[in-house]
Protein backbone atom coordinates (compact mmCIF):
# COMPACT_ATOMS: atom_id res chain seq x y z
CA UNK A 1 0.00 0.00 0.00
CA UNK A 2 2.90 2.31 0.94
CA UNK A 3 3.90 1.70 -3.09
CA UNK A 4 0.03 2.53 -4.10
CA UNK A 5 0.45 5.66 -2.40
CA UNK A 6 3.95 6.64 -3.25
CA UNK A 7 2.27 6.48 -7.12
CA UNK A 8 -0.33 8.41 -6.58
CA UNK A 9 1.94 11.25 -5.90
CA UNK A 10 2.99 10.97 -9.35
CA UNK A 11 -0.23 9.17 -10.79
CA UNK A 12 -2.88 10.60 -9.07
CA UNK A 13 -5.48 8.72 -10.79
CA UNK A 14 -3.52 5.41 -10.01
CA UNK A 15 -5.69 2.95 -7.85
CA UNK A 16 -5.27 -0.35 -6.35
CA UNK A 17 -6.01 -3.04 -9.01
CA UNK A 18 -9.46 -4.46 -7.78
CA UNK A 19 -9.12 -8.28 -9.81
CA UNK A 20 -5.65 -8.87 -8.07
CA UNK A 21 -6.47 -7.43 -4.16
CA UNK A 22 -10.00 -9.52 -3.92
CA UNK A 23 -8.32 -12.64 -4.74
CA UNK A 24 -5.37 -11.83 -1.86
CA UNK A 25 -8.69 -10.16 0.39
CA UNK A 26 -10.23 -13.43 -0.46
CA UNK A 27 -7.01 -15.46 1.19
CA UNK A 28 -6.76 -13.01 3.94
CA UNK A 29 -10.51 -13.43 5.17
CA UNK A 30 -10.28 -17.23 4.69
CA UNK A 31 -6.97 -17.33 7.48
CA UNK A 32 -4.64 -18.32 4.50
CA UNK A 33 -2.38 -15.24 5.59
CA UNK A 34 0.27 -15.00 8.15
CA UNK A 35 1.43 -12.43 10.81
CA UNK A 36 4.08 -9.87 10.12
CA UNK A 37 7.05 -11.70 11.83
CA UNK A 38 6.36 -14.94 10.19
CA UNK A 39 8.03 -13.25 6.45
CA UNK A 40 9.77 -10.59 7.82
CA UNK A 41 7.26 -7.81 7.13
CA UNK A 42 7.30 -5.88 10.06
CA UNK A 43 9.20 -3.36 9.19
CA UNK A 44 6.15 -2.07 6.81
CA UNK A 45 4.04 0.46 8.02
CA UNK A 46 0.46 1.82 7.95
CA UNK A 47 0.26 4.16 4.86
CA UNK A 48 -2.59 5.90 6.49
CA UNK A 49 -4.10 6.99 3.60
CA UNK A 50 -3.30 6.24 0.19
CA UNK A 51 -5.96 8.13 -1.66
CA UNK A 52 -7.65 4.47 -3.79
CA UNK A 53 -11.19 4.04 -2.48
CA UNK A 54 -11.03 1.02 -2.55
CA UNK A 55 -7.49 0.57 -0.90
CA UNK A 56 -8.85 3.00 2.02
CA UNK A 57 -11.66 1.93 2.87
CA UNK A 58 -11.75 -1.89 1.75
CA UNK A 59 -8.26 -3.28 2.30
CA UNK A 60 -6.47 -1.46 4.61
CA UNK A 61 -9.63 -1.77 7.41
CA UNK A 62 -9.09 -5.63 6.71
CA UNK A 63 -5.52 -5.46 6.96
CA UNK A 64 -5.14 -3.19 10.66
CA UNK A 65 -8.66 -5.35 11.97
CA UNK A 66 -6.99 -9.08 11.10
CA UNK A 67 -3.35 -8.03 11.19
CA UNK A 68 -1.72 -10.46 9.32
CA UNK A 69 -0.42 -10.52 5.66
CA UNK A 70 -1.05 -12.63 2.45
CA UNK A 71 1.64 -12.56 -0.49
CA UNK A 72 0.91 -12.31 -4.30
CA UNK A 73 3.08 -14.69 -4.61
CA UNK A 74 1.04 -17.11 -3.01
CA UNK A 75 -1.97 -16.54 -6.10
Amino acid sequence: MDILKELRVVFPGAQAWKAGYEALLARLLAEESHAPDEARKSGQTDPGLTGCPYADEVLLPALRTLGRFVDQESL
